[in-house]
């Protein structure tokens, strides 16, 4: 079966490869869950893709373009790579190369700005400043402050994702997201009540239809949620279902 889709490469031949697969692995092992195939297909299924020159699996389709080895260690092309001009035939650390590095942590910083400025910018033009964070006390104070939810010193891999990073107002940031000032500690019940607000701002954005560009992926909101609370779980949840999301993050608050 992976021979036929390598050969045919369309949608029909992957998804009677991905059918196969399920079927052979619930089968044969003590697996017994479509969703959890799925997540190890793209496990196998990639690396052989990028060892033939060949397409596979993209957020549970075939992948547009032929899988490269930026594509298994970052899982899949995003916004990054549009807004720093990389070329598409291009791998991301073959083009890091090409850029000025004064440091070692001069990519890292620069990606985590250019994050927060895209961010911020979204937030003024299209939500008028205001804060994702609900609350009376400061509804008329603009929200200056882009937050990582999860600390960029603690989660490096994900201090860049816009899914990781909420707009609240300069008191929201500095006295209740961290303690007394402390931008070193996070404060965990409001850690909390700033994924709830993001996933609503993620949802919004994704499936609200409102007259604004689409900046959020969901995959990626998996992502920073799996890697924060350390867990695996939220790749369980269905594409879109953001009811589920909330009820797997009450489960660790």
């Amino acid at each position: 079966m992976f021979e036929y889709f390598f050969r045919l490469q369309d949608k029909n031949s992957f998804k009677e490869l991905k059918d196969a697969y399920t079927s052979f692995t619930i089968q044969n092992t003590p697996i017994n869950g479509a969703t959890e195939c799925g997540r190890i297909f793209t496990k196998v299924l990639n690396p052989l893709a990028c060892k033939y020159k060949k397409c596979g699996t993209e957020r549970g389709h075939i992948s547009k373009d032929i899988i490269t080895q930026d594509k298994i260690m970052y899982n899949q092309r995003n916004w990054r790579d549009i807004l720093s001009e990389k070329p598409k035939d291009m791998t991301r650390v073959d083009y890091e190369v090409t850029l000025p590095k004064p440091d070692e942590d001069y990519m890292t910083t620069y990606r985590i700005n250019r994050a927060k400025r895209n961010l911020r910018r979204f937030n003024d033009v299209y939500r008028n400043s205001k804060t994702e964070v609900y609350d009376e006390r400061h509804i008329d104070d603009p929200a200056t402050q882009m937050h990582h939810i999860f600390p960029a010193n603690e989660y490096p891999q994900i201090a860049d994702y816009l899914e990781n990073l909420i707009a609240l107002t300069p008191t929201q940031h500095f006295t209740y997201a961290h303690p007394n000032n402390n931008t070193q500690y996070i404060d965990r019940a409001y850690q909390y009540l700033c994924l709830i607000a993001k996933t609503g701002s993620i949802r919004d954005n994704l499936i609200g239809h409102k007259n604004e560009p689409v900046i959020y992926d969901f995959y990626l909101y998996q992502n920073v949620l799996n890697t924060g609370l350390e867990t695996d779980e939220f790749f369980e949840v269905q594409e879109m279902d953001f009811d589920g999301l909330l009820n797997k993050i009450e489960k660790y608050y």
